[in-house]
């Protein structure tokens, strides 16, 4: 049996392949795992500075894979918990990703699918891909696309396609906030590597940072924050990156880790 994905790093950009195309890059148990543990490699290694993922064949992701789940009423509960909880955790593992990350979409995102491009900080689709929430149509509840969903197009938009259950093109995703940016077919491979290398002009530590605290500033009260951030700034300022960044502004040169 061949491996569900594939990993490489290249020039700082890792990139994570689902290979299942026959399946629609559907997630079953081994996958699930398989995806966790290479994002798992890649946060604790440093030639890795921008994770891409995608997937091969027509889909980008078709979510959680039915032929596995119909076995599910033959199981215990526990077992069929444990088989959810292994899909949450391909989400959550993607979202707490210590590095930028982007969802390179080429084809198909639909159900689960979605949960998976949300969970990268980026999101950038082929003009030809399609979306879609469409769980409620078979009968089932997309809950790994759920938390990402709220936070990119709002409640509202959110329980409207959950509940409709539709698909719809890129255009429709980009209009509200589903993803960030539609291009040419042709122009996918380039769009995402010149953005992965855009973001490899940061600071590992301060995207690390960042990721952590805009969802812990997001949840305090709003008299509550500044204390909070006061403290990471003088703290960061002290840092190793932050004195190779400030001396490499100074002396008009890259700091060595956009070299």
């Amino acid at each position: 049996m061949s491996a569900p994905v594939h990993t490489a790093i290249e020039d700082g950009i890792a990139t994570l392949t689902l290979k299942r195309g026959k399946e629609m890059n559907s997630l079953d148990a081994a996958t699930a795992q398989a995806v966790c543990d290479a994002v798992e490699r890649f946060a604790a290694d440093p030639a890795a500075r921008v994770l891409v993922l995608g997937g091969e064949g027509p889909a980008f992701s078709a979510g959680g894979d039915f032929n596995w789940v119909l076995q599910w009423p033959g199981l215990e509960a526990s077992e069929r918990q444990a088989g959810a909880e292994a899909m949450m955790r391909v989400v959550q593992a993607i979202y707490d990703f210590p590095k930028p990350s982007i969802a390179r979409v080429h084809g198909a995102a639909v159900g689960g699918g979605v949960g998976l491009m949300l969970a990268c900080d980026f999101a950038v689709a082929a003009s030809t891909a399609r979306f879609g929430l469409t769980s409620a149509r078979n009968g089932l509840l997309a809950a790994i696309a759920i938390p990402g969903l709220i936070e990119a197009v709002g409640l509202r938009i959110a329980r409207q396609l959950l509940v409709h259950g539709g698909t719809f093109n890129a255009a429709e995703a980009e209009r509200i906030g589903l993803v960030d940016r539609v291009v040419a077919p042709d122009a996918l491979e380039a769009a995402v590597e010149a953005l992965a290398r855009e973001l490899k002009l940061g600071a590992p530590s301060v995207q690390a940072l960042v990721k952590t605290l805009v969802s812990t500033v997001d949840a305090l009260p709003h008299d509550s924050r500044a204390a909070m951030l006061s403290r990471h700034v003088a703290e960061q300022c002290v840092t190793e990156e932050a004195l190779e960044g400030m001396r490499a502004f100074l002396d008009k040169r890259k700091p060595r880790w956009a070299v």
